[in-house]
């Protein structure tokens, strides 16, 4: 499907759709969304001002939120922290929050070998300077951000050799983002079909918007693309959003239109 080139946000029509929904569903992504990307992703730390929009929004009465990250279910709770909202793990094979907990059947019984595989990698890629597994509790991912140039391509064999020896054991995905490779079972399930299960659960009375900046944010905006607001960190002519922002830095400009949206005399104006 041909799709026309995204527009900048804050060119667009999309910002007074905002304001006339009645209610809003607000699916976020973290990495590189809401912190900037970090090669040691411990080290990422919710800004305090995006914190404090959060909360208000949360407790507008017209908008639920929604987080939906690779990391773990624990990890990505504990690093926004905002009561009252719902949190998306494992990119939504684990989903918490408000009258909600939810885990995709296949991941338990798939943890065995997907564990499996870690140990086996741990092993083959200890002495790969700047290699390193982020363990989490259904899948793991692979960093390489800081692998040598001429290393990259031997980390990415070792992984994928790894996958290939016991792929005929289980169905297995790989998911390809920046500088890392992550391994989770194939459940036919992904960030988008989370956002389509969670609006599900609301009777699809809201106005969807999504903002994310990486490969795994596709299958959102393409399901999400004629219901809603789609919004890429960072243009791309590859992209399936039909908007974008300039950069990481611009996410808190944003949720102060959407805060403006729900309860402007909090807001403080959007300019």
């Amino acid at each position: 499907m041909d799709r026309p080139e995204a527009d900048y946000l804050f060119n667009s029509n999309a910002l007074n759709v905002l304001r006339r929904a009645e209610r809003i569903a607000l699916f976020l992504d973290f990495d590189g969304t809401l912190v900037p990307i970090k090669e040691d992703p411990a080290k990422c730390v919710l800004p305090s001002n995006i914190k404090r929009q959060l909360e208000e929004i949360a407790v507008s009465g017209r908008c639920s939120i929604f987080i939906l990250s690779g990391r773990s279910l624990s990890d990505i709770e504990e690093k926004v922290g905002v009561r009252g909202i719902y949190y998306g793990g494992n990119h939504g094979l684990v989903i918490s929050g408000p009258d909600i907990e939810y885990i995709h059947p296949g991941v338990v019984s798939a943890k065995p070998i997907i564990d499996s595989i870690r140990r086996r990698l741990e092993k083959e890629i200890e002495d790969i300077e700047g290699a390193w597994i982020e363990k989490k509790k259904f899948t793991f991912t692979l960093h390489y951000r800081t692998v040598e140039n001429e290393d990259t391509k031997s980390v990415k064999k070792i992984f994928h050799k790894a996958v290939s020896d016991f792929s005929g054991k289980l169905p297995l995905l790989v998911i390809k983002g920046k500088k890392v490779l992550e391994l989770s079972p194939d459940l036919s399930w992904n960030k988008g079909m989370a956002a389509l299960w969670l609006l599900e659960q609301f009777g699809n009375k809201c106005l969807p918007v999504y903002v994310g900046d990486d490969i795994t944010d596709e299958s959102v905006f393409r399901i999400l693309y004629k219901k809603g607001i789609t919004v890429r960190v960072g243009s791309s002519k590859k992209s399936a959003a039909k908007y974008y922002l300039k950069g990481q830095k611009e996410v808190s400009r944003f949720l102060r239109y959407v805060l403006d949206a729900v309860k402007p005399e909090l807001a403080g104006g959007c300019s």
